[in-house]
């Protein structure tokens, strides 16, 4: 796919005022995305505590993370003992562990100093979006009078969408991965757009573009050390990224570019290959979980949903060490895969339709009102993002970077369990090609 050479077009006249009224609204959706996830915390925190039974969230597992966040405030070990005596060392990697242990040490052990921290970081995801759709944003595009700019549209989505509130709100993972997944896109997109630098010419912006590199990989090691499921994404990412580069002949700024990302993203990991070759005497890239979640998606009982329970007490796996645990329920699903073919590609068909739903399928989340009202958020936006999609299908650099999330982990979760769950992060960088298929419209071009 080549990329495309937008036209070019004369400056508005009154770009300076144009350009205070953007920010003016940007600064408005800033503060509306932070009420309504403040709103959002004190929700889910008043539906948590209104049960009877004591519980930390709405999911279970909000109880790992909880203790793993002790374990670190403690100085103990890092480690989840499961069953009263069976200890895992590397359940879960520790970037979202050391969030809560953080907002532990400042504020107790309470959930709802969590949620708020975790609501400015669904803020902060607000204006990312934004400066995001603006990388993508031709200057055709750019000079259009009007107020409601791509990347306004793509920020107002981010910050009123309900499912991205719940997700802000809830103590799980994806409040402390969006962010970063945001800022790894954000920088590679920079780099990505940016023509090579003269050192000898343009020797600050040379070092400039060098503290993007870094600050790219730092942000994707860290996402990695949240999610661990991003690890594929960022050797994919620069790969296409030097691709392109081959194609213009700008290979040699990309390839140094794409060694200060990696170095940037080895930098965070690093300390933790170290502590997991210690624990285990050999090399563990993030955690050893992955036999149960691939076991998860794939076994005699699956049905695209996750539920780890039945297998997990089995007698056979129950008592063994992690290690053992993972590499017999990895055989067991390798197994199932070979002699079930016809089912797996079942399961993947059902996993997509999971993925791709737009209402939730979760338990408890079941009722049609939800569905509904869920169905009339996400439909315009899936329909927004496909027409964005569409009107950049040449453009290689927004396949990769606002429409690459979103595929990787659809096929990522054509494998393991699927849920709706799983698309809500990745659908926050497309928010600008729903942006652009938006500007698209006729209706958008009369008012643009």
């Amino acid at each position: 796919m080549a990329e495309p050479n937008p036209p070019k077009s004369a400056p508005e006249p009154g770009g300076g005022s144009s350009r205070l009224g953007r920010l003016a609204s940007l600064a408005v959706l800033l503060e509306l995305a932070l009420a309504l996830r403040v709103a959002a915390a004190d929700a889910v925190e008043w539906l948590v505590r209104r049960g009877s039974t004591p519980r930390l969230d709405v999911f279970p597992d909000t109880g790992i993370y909880w203790e793993l966040a002790r374990a670190i405030r403690a100085g103990g070990p890092y480690e989840y003992v499961e069953w009263a005596d069976i200890p895992h060392f590397a359940i879960r990697t520790p970037g979202y562990p050391l969030l809560l242990a953080a907002c532990q040490s400042a504020f107790g052990e309470r959930t709802l100093p969590v949620r708020l921290v975790q609501a400015a970081l669904g803020a902060v995801c607000v204006y990312l979006v934004y400066r995001l759709a603006a990388q993508f944003v031709s200057e055709s595009e750019r000079s259009r009078r009007g107020r409601w700019s791509i990347p306004l549209v793509a920020a107002a989505l981010a910050a009123v969408n309900p499912h991205y509130l719940f997700l802000s709100a809830v103590v799980l993972s994806e409040a402390a991965f969006e962010p970063l997944m945001l800022a790894t896109l954000l920088g590679l997109a920079v780099l990505w757009k940016a023509r090579p630098v003269d050192a000898r010419t343009d020797r600050g912006d040379g070092w400039r573009m060098a503290a993007i590199a870094i600050g790219t990989g730092l942000s994707a090691g860290a996402a990695v050390m949240v999610r661990p499921s991003w690890l594929l994404f960022l050797p994919a990412m620069l790969g296409a990224w030097l691709l392109a580069a081959w194609r213009r002949g700008e290979v040699r700024a990309a390839s140094r570019g794409s060694m200060l990302v990696v170095l940037g993203a080895v930098a965070v990991m690093a300390p933790w290959w170290v502590r997991n070759a210690r624990v285990y005497g050999r090399f563990v890239p993030t955690a050893l979980w992955m036999g149960a979640s691939l076991y998860d998606g794939l076994n005699p009982r699956a049905d695209g949903s996750s539920e780890m329970l039945p297998f997990l007490r089995d007698p056979e796996i129950w008592p063994l060490d992690e290690q053992d645990q993972d590499a017999d329920l990895t055989r067991r699903a390798i197994a199932f895969a070979r002699d079930n073919p016809a089912r797996v590609l079942e399961l993947a068909a059902i996993k997509l339709g999971r993925y791709w739903s737009p209402w939730p399928n979760a338990e408890g989340f079941r009722s049609w009102p939800i569905a509904v009202a869920s169905a009339l958020v996400e439909l315009p936006i899936l329909a927004l993002i496909a027409a964005g999609l569409w009107a950049r299908r040449g453009d290689a650099r927004a396949w990769v970077m606002l429409a690459g999330p979103l595929l990787y982990f659809c096929a990522l979760h054509a494998v393991f369990a699927s849920s709706m769950r799983y698309r809500i992060p990745a659908e926050m960088p497309a928010l600008a090609l729903a942006g652009i298929g938006r500007a698209r419209m006729p209706v958008g071009r009369n008012r643009t």
